[in-house]
Parts: C-alpha cells; structure tokens; sequence
C-alpha cells in the first residue's frame, strides 16, 4: 500500500490520501469481490437484495431532501458508489477536502457519489476559533445550547447569528487578505436547523465551483427499511455483539497502551439484563440523548432509553415495528462505529474516512470480522491540512531554544563569553582544581558560584540583549501556532485559495 503526500503549490499546506489515488480501482475491485460472495442476509434478502435496497432507499432520500432545498440533484447511475460523510458543522479544510476527492472519484470511475450529513451527532460548539493579534479568539454565532443532535439543534439567536460579519470584520481587518465568511455566511439559507444552514451554504458553494454530488441527512437514513433490517440485525444477536465490541475496544487499549476507559470509545454497559446497544435514542422534545438499552425475551424486544418508559418491538416483522418508533416519538439513531459500519458494509462500493474516523474503523474491522464474520470493506483516509495565509516564523521556536541554551550559558558558564578576564581565568584553574575531600569540594563549588555572580556585570549587555531576543521569539512562536492551527473553519479562507486548491491543486493529477 503507497500514500499520497503532497505540498500545496501555495506552501500553506499539505494533503495525505491512504492508499494512493492509483489504487483506487483495485480497492473497488477488492471490496466488490468480497461482497458478490458475503454471507449476510437478512430474512427474504440475500446481501445482495439488502445492499441494493439500502442504495435505492438512500437515492430516494437524497433527491427528496435536495429538492426541498431548490438544489439541482445529481443522477445517481453509477455502478460503484462511492461515500463520505460527516457533521454539518463549519469544519476546516482538511474534512471539506474529502468532498472533492469524493468528486474527483466520481468523475474518473463513473461512479455514484454521496456525502452524509451526520445530523445525528451532537452540535458541540456555537462559535468559531479565529486568530485575533497574538491571541485565539472566540466569535460566537449563537448562544450556548445544551449538547442536542444537529436534526434537533435550532439556530436560537438570530440577532447574534446574523451579526457575525460585522464582529469578524472588525477581527479580521489586520490580516491582509479577504476571506470568504462575509459573502458565505450573507447568502445562507434561514433554514431553522443551524447545521441545515451551514450544509446548504457548503453546498452552494461546492455548485458555484462546478461540483453538484449527491447529500443526504443521516438521521433519514437511520429510519430506512434497510438500516432497520441491520439494527434488529445487531439487537436479535445483542450479548453476541455486545461480547465482540467490548472485547475489541480492550484489546485495542491493551495494543496502544490505553488506560482511559472512554478511549477510543466506552465499552457498552450492562443492567442486569439489559445491555446497551451501540444505537442513541430519545423521545422527541427531549434536550439530551440517551443509551439505548434491550432485553430480549421470547419473541419480544424490550427497548429503553436510560431509564426512561420502555418500548416493545416484535422480533417477527420486526422493521416495520422498529420503523413505526419514529412516529411514537421514539428516535433511534447509529453511533460513529454502527454508522460507518452500515454505510461500509450496505452502502458504499469504498468509503471516505478522515484521519480520526480511519483510525477508529480499525475497531469497526474487528468488530466486523468478529460478529459478521466476513472480510471487512477496505477504506479510504483523505484528510489535508491547509493554513491561513498568514504570516509565519517557521524558525521561532528553535531559535527560542538557542536562545534559551544562551542564557543559561551567561549565567552558569560566563567564562566561556570572556577571554581576557581574571575571573574567568580563576574559575576555569577552579575547574580543573583536583578534589579529595567533601569539605573541598564544597569549597570549589561555593567559589565557583560567586565567581559566575561576579562575572554576571561583564555581560549584562549580553545578558540583555538575550533576554530582549527571547522574548521577541516567544512571542513570534506564539503567534506562529496559532497561525498554523489546521482546525480553523474554511469559511476564514479566501476562496480563490480554497478553490485553487481544492479544483485545481497538485492530487487531482495522481493516477
């Protein structure tokens, strides 16, 4: 397996895509081979059947769900597929950078391509980090919410939310270029959801630049015929299941020197006879999400969120009953490792990972071979890190550390900056003084500590000058970090960098 690692032409950044792109063909033809022969089923449906249904059920949603936006919506021919996702939130480039990858593979292979908005995790910050001077700053863009799903999480003060240009100008007007937020954020939609908004503005400027890929709400997803058959799928087999998650995430901690137990995710818990399942759930209304917990008995499903009332769905016809939840109020969403693992095994021909969400599917593998029991679908990790054009000092830091060694050097060896000095010429011959005993070696110890002293007013010049030049590079290393952070949202950017980038960048010519 080769990795693409390439420079932005700019020299702000660089791009990472595991395996390289001209192993994509082989990767589809890998994870079709293994699928044609998967053992899978799920009642009346051969894997095949299954997989075709979640494909068409998802097509479905994302016409629906870009119509109602006034959004031209992409034909959905292609024989492969080929998916990312994630949450509709103002991520930095580095994430957006999947969706033209995603494009770019579409266009090449013919194939069918879709994005995700994973509306079913939670909104986790209503501001934007930003460089402000020698400081990160906070702009916020609406009040502070309790942690709700992005299908829940309304935009609460739009007085706020619609004043962000006016308080980022005020930032922003130092740093000598223009981004894009003023004419991004002016042209959102007023959509009620506030991850709708920033998913719709994406969009529009993904089309303004020539690229119209498929979209579709997770939480839509989550309420398909074909997600319901793998949710029962998990839940008629749940103390299997729970058996082999919590056995992989141990030994994935014991392998990587873990002792957190929340790392990389909780093991799923048990009460008495209930055992949690890797699914969120709550009643409509609700301000928080829940763990899903089942007991099963006979051929009954007993459902409860937390503590909460339970529910009962039959196993016989049991999609249909899991499906008739959602119009009961109850909402029943995958986590990060079922939502993968359902779009991998049911959806995609390859799959779109991120660095993070790569490296946390090596759990979904295990978990995949060990309760499927079949060869888990190979992934793709795309991920870039593009900085603000900003201005730099590359070399602060370790000019900080010399620095640094400099002074030390001042006060503790003075006699190595004066030559024609008879203190420096005592402390050296005490230097080389041979010792016997404790009291002479104390003695030479106490002689050389007043002789440093003494010869600090030699170099106060020196010793100023210094301490002058390591303050001035502390405070270009601080202002170095924060101008190359890779997590500021791609709304801070100029367009014309993102777009050069993004359309036209170096990673579009690999084969």
């Amino acid at each position: 397996m080769t990795t693409s690692q390439l420079r932005a032409p700019t020299g702000h950044g660089q791009i990472l895509i595991v395996p390289a792109l001209d192993q994509v063909g082989r990767l589809l033809e890998h994870n079709r081979v293994h699928s044609q022969s998967c053992p899978i089923t799920s009642d009346d449906l051969t894997f095949a059947d299954w997989r075709g249904l979640a494909q068409r059920e998802l097509s479905a949603i994302s016409q629906s769900y870009q119509a109602s936006a006034d959004e031209r919506v992409p034909a959905l021919t292609g024989e492969a597929w080929l998916v990312a996702g994630h949450q509709p939130e103002l991520f930095h480039p580095g994430v957006w950078f999947k969706n033209f990858v995603l494009h770019h593979l579409a266009q090449r292979f013919g194939a069918t391509a879709i994005n995700l908005v994973i509306d079913t995790d939670t909104a986790k910050s209503s501001h934007l980090y930003l460089p402000a001077d020698e400081r990160l700053a906070q702009l916020p863009f609406d009040r502070t919410a309790p942690a709700l799903p992005y299908e829940e999480r309304a935009v609460d003060d739009e007085a706020m939310f619609a004043s962000v240009p006016e308080r980022f100008a005020a930032i922003a007007q130092t740093w000598g270029f223009e981004p894009m937020l003023a004419e991004f954020w002016r042209k959102m939609p007023t959509t009620r959801l506030l991850g709708e908004r920033f998913a719709r503005a994406r969009r529009r400027v993904e089309q303004r630049w020539g690229v119209a890929q498929a979209e579709a709400p997770m939480s839509q997803v989550c309420q398909t015929e074909a997600f319901a058959r793998f949710a029962l799928a998990i839940l008629t087999r749940l103390p299997e299941f729970h058996a082999s998650y919590n056995e992989t995430v141990q030994t994935y901690r014991l392998a990587h020197g873990i002792r957190s137990r929340n790392h990389p995710v909780p093991n799923l818990t048990r009460d008495g006879d209930w055992l949690e399942a890797p699914f969120w759930a709550w009643q409509a209304g609700a301000n928080r999400r829940g763990r899903l917990l089942v007991k099963q008995a006979a051929d009954v499903l007993h459902l409860r969120i937390g503590d909460e009332p339970r529910r009962i769905v039959p196993v016989r016809d049991g999609a249909t009953a899991w499906r008739s939840l959602e119009s009961q109020g109850t909402k029943i969403r995958s986590r990060a490792l079922t939502t993968t693992m359902f779009l991998r095994l049911f959806v995609a021909d390859v799959f779109l990972h991120g660095i993070g969400g790569g490296i946390y599917d090596a759990l979904t593998d295990d978990i995949i071979r060990r309760f499927f029991g079949v060869i888990p679908p190979a992934y793709l990790i795309v991920s870039a890190t593009l900085n603000l054009p900003l201005p730099k000092f590359p070399d602060a830091a370790e000019r900080c550390r010399t620095l640094h060694r400099r002074s030390r050097d001042l006060i503790y060896q003075p006699e190595r900056m004066l030559v024609d000095n008879a203190l420096a010429s005592e402390k050296r011959q005490w230097i080389e003084r041979i010792t016997a005993t404790h009291t002479e070696r104390a003695a030479r110890f106490s002689r050389l500590r007043e002789l440093n002293t003494a010869m600090q007013p030699f170099l106060w010049q020196r010793i100023h000058e210094t301490n002058a030049a390591i303050k001035a590079a502390e405070a270009e290393s601080h202002v170095h970090a924060i101008a190359s952070r890779r997590d500021y949202a791609f709304c801070l950017y100029p367009e014309a960098m993102l777009r050069s980038f993004f359309m036209h960048g170096e990673w579009r010519g690999g084969r």
